[in-house]
């Protein structure tokens, strides 16, 4: 398949660049490095951008769409935590306050979940949320319950 053909068309080129760059961090702090480094990753800083209501949908659906279609090509593991912290990172560096969800799903042994949400709209894995209950949320709004909101034992999808 040619290149044009994997990520759509040349001028997104830098976009899935960009989300590939995102995807290994994130790859690397939650699966290779030691510690709590992904506590970090999940509460960017938001850039103080002033951008119109029609450029914020378009950048919301260009890095849904970068994250998305680079991560099924990636030759490492990518789940949910993974593209909810590369999405997250890259709408708050282009001044888009995004909403990084963590839930749980009981019924299935404890099974976890990421999300991310902006402006109100889906970006990564909120097909996948439904019959998860939300337990988190980052940037904390006063709403965590504690600093041990991840669970270790939870498995993501």
């Amino acid at each position: 398949m040619s290149l044009s053909g994997k990520f759509g068309l040349w001028r997104e080129l830098p976009i899935a660049a960009e989300a590939t760059a995102w995807l290994f961090l994130s790859w690397l702090v939650l699966d290779v490095l030691p510690g709590k480094l992904y506590r970090h990753c999940m509460q960017p800083r938001l850039r103080a951008r002033e951008l119109a209501e029609e450029q914020r949908l378009r950048q919301i659906k260009r890095v849904s769409w970068a994250v998305q279609r680079t991560s099924i090509r990636l030759p490492w593991r990518s789940v949910c935590f993974h593209r909810g912290i590369a999405a997250h990172q890259m709408l708050r560096r282009r001044g888009i306050a995004s909403i990084l969800h963590y839930g749980v799903n009981p019924k299935e042994n404890l099974a976890a979940h990421v999300w991310v949400t902006a402006s109100g709209r889906p970006v990564v894995g909120v097909r996948e949320a439904v019959g998860y209950t939300q337990i988190a949320v980052f940037p904390d709004a006063g709403k965590n319950t504690g600093a041990s909101v991840l669970n270790a034992h939870a498995s993501f999808r």
